[in-house]
């Protein structure tokens, strides 16, 4: 019998991948950062859960820093950034009509690409942050503003702490967390700072 538990997560994961595929065809930069937002939100909540389920304290503290860092302090330097730049309000962030339908093609191809993780863990637990994480790839690739790509890394961040988390009992997952925001604020800080001096970017200008 499926417990109560189990459920809430099934359904906080099925909300979590919706909001993957609203990045990929979100075209204004303050929708994509209040997706962001609470797609970590979400993920907090699940790490949380689990945390509390297998009575691990790391999970816990880690679903603290996740609602701290990529819930509310990163969406609120993004937000006071975009707000800075008059431009963002009638600027869109380009994206292809297709990406629904390429995010589709993704996710199946995922899925079977999880059939031998099944096969060999017995466990569909890991399949949502699988397909989380090549739909995160997605948004990164099919978007050329350096800020857009900010919130695909960190999309791909909560997907590799929600796969972890699932998957394993790994006891250094909250370091593993720490760094991986320590190299979103190195990557937002070089963004913000190149915005700083040229104004909005594309990815190609950051190059060289």
């Amino acid at each position: 019998m499926i417990s109560v538990t189990t459920e809430v997560l099934n359904i906080l994961g099925v909300t979590v991948l919706l909001t993957a595929f609203l990045l990929l065809t979100e075209s204004y930069m303050h929708s994509l950062i209040n997706l962001i937002a609470f797609q970590s939100l979400l993920i907090g909540g699940i790490l949380a859960i689990i945390g509390w389920e297998t009575a691990s304290p790391e999970l816990i503290v880690l679903a603290g820093i996740t609602i701290a860092f990529r819930a509310l302090l990163i969406p609120w330097i993004l937000q006071r950034d975009i707000r800075k730049e008059r431009i963002w309000y009638n600027r869109e962030v380009k994206t292809t009509h297709h990406a629904i339908v390429i995010g589709l093609i993704l996710a199946v191809t995922a899925y079977f690409l999880y059939v031998p993780i099944y096969r060999a863990t017995g466990d569909w637990k890991g399949v949502i942050p699988f397909l989380l994480l090549f739909l995160s790839m997605l948004v990164i690739v099919g978007r050329r503003n350096a800020l857009a790509q900010i919130i695909g890394y960190i999309s791909e961040e909560n997907s590799l702490l929600y796969f972890a988390a699932v998957m394993t009992s790994m006891p250094i997952i909250l370091e593993f967390g720490i760094l991986l925001d320590m190299i979103a604020f190195v990557l937002l800080a070089v963004i913000l700072g190149a915005e700083k001096r040229y104004g909005p970017v594309e990815v190609e200008e950051l190059v060289g």
